[in-house]
């Protein structure tokens, strides 16, 4: 017996700038350039679906970058896994707005890219104990993706205007080419250095100590009703844990946890509480506990026989019976001489002739 949680643990990215944007936007492509990790990079959408993080140095300050998998429109609510993805970005302190500038899908521009990841990071409800400040109101950058691309680099230059007017910086990099990955890497560098700077410093909780009170038991014994009926509860972390640790289909398993309650005075306790055998006893809540009928310990029988693996009665015998140093020696005395009238019986058998020489047969016959 024993206790049964169900616990669900959510995996959730630490790092200080998160990198994000829509499918196949140059993310992971990014920081590979800009850091020593290597993701895997291929021409389709969705092939990042777990984070990867990579550390940047730029001077003296190093940070941690999130490649977030692709995110798009309607993944505040769970639409392309968007809240497996959107909870990755909750610890981390600055948003990178990574934009294709050479995307070939026709709907899709950085302004019109920029306006829906900006709306699902307002419509995203993290948890505020771990999150803080809401997404949307986090430092964030916007980086024009794919320069190396000419069409690319006319696309950022039409669009630079309009996303610098929204108050954020931009800047113009490729990955391939690493144009401009410099100037972004300390740019962010600085971001991350502003954003320590006004955390708050972390307090250490203070060690607090419970000394136990000297004559504190180790364990109680009460007498409870329980659906009319009378039973007695111990409680005590000790017997509690004695009997989830003890298989009670083995015998010897059981035995051994009666005589740890023994010792403990379980037995006095409900002695005293006022059980007699057969009462109802249950170890633990009423709710869950371990529920048997009470058989005291024998006070006469196999209990008595002395410590698991021995008998009593064999070793009094044993102390009973043990001969003495001189009956001993009087034993082995007695075996010696024995020895000695038999070699005396033989050769006066033989010096009366009983014994035949199978030699001198031999020669009287020739």
């Amino acid at each position: 017996p024993g206790e049964e949680v169900e616990v669900i643990l959510e995996l959730k990215s630490i790092a200080d700038v998160a990198l994000v944007g829509y499918p196949s936007a140059g993310k992971s492509s990014l920081i590979a350039a800009m850091s020593r990790v290597r993701p895997k990079i291929a021409d389709y959408p969705f092939t990042t679906l777990q984070p990867n993080l990579g550390v940047v140095e730029a001077g003296s300050v190093r940070y941690t970058i999130a490649d977030v998998p692709g995110l798009i429109e309607g993944a505040s609510e769970g639409k392309g896994l968007g809240h497996e993805f959107l909870r990755h970005i909750e610890r981390c302190s600055v948003i990178a707005h990574v934009l294709d500038t050479a995307t070939l899908e026709s709907d899709r521009d950085p302004i019109r890219d920029l306006e829906v990841i900006m709306n699902e990071l307002r419509a995203y409800s993290a948890d505020e104990a771990i999150s803080g400040v809401p997404l949307a109101e986090r430092p964030q950058v916007i980086v024009l993706n794919k320069i190396d691309v000419p069409d690319g680099r006319e696309l950022a230059a039409m669009v630079r205007p309009d996303l610098e007017a929204l108050g954020l910086p931009v800047y113009e990099v490729s990955a391939v080419s690493r144009e401009g990955l410099r100037e972004l890497s300390f740019a962010l560098a600085a971001m991350v250095e502003r954003e320590r700077a006004a955390a708050p410093a972390l307090e250490k909780a203070p060690i607090v100590l419970r000394p136990k009170a000297v004559d504190e038991s180790p364990f109680t014994v009460s007498r409870v009703t329980d659906g009319g009926e009378v039973v007695y509860q111990v409680r005590g972390s000790k017997p509690e844990r004695w009997v989830k640790q003890t298989d009670f289909r083995n015998d010897e398993a059981v035995g051994y946890l009666a005589d740890r309650l023994a010792a403990l005075g379980v037995e006095d306790a409900l002695f005293e509480a006022g059980a007699v055998p057969g009462s109802v006893v249950v170890v633990g809540p009423l709710d869950g506990g371990v529920v048997f009928d009470w058989e005291p310990t024998m006070t006469a029988g196999a209990e008595l026989l002395g410590r698991r693996g021995t008998d009593l009665r064999i070793e009094e015998y044993e102390r009973g019976h043990r001969a003495t140093r001189a009956e001993r020696r009087q034993a082995f005395k007695e075996r010696m001489d024995a020895k000695a009238a038999a070699r005396q019986e033989l050769w006066t058998e033989r010096d009366a002739g009983h014994w035949i020489d199978p030699s001198a047969d031999d020669e009287d016959m020739e």
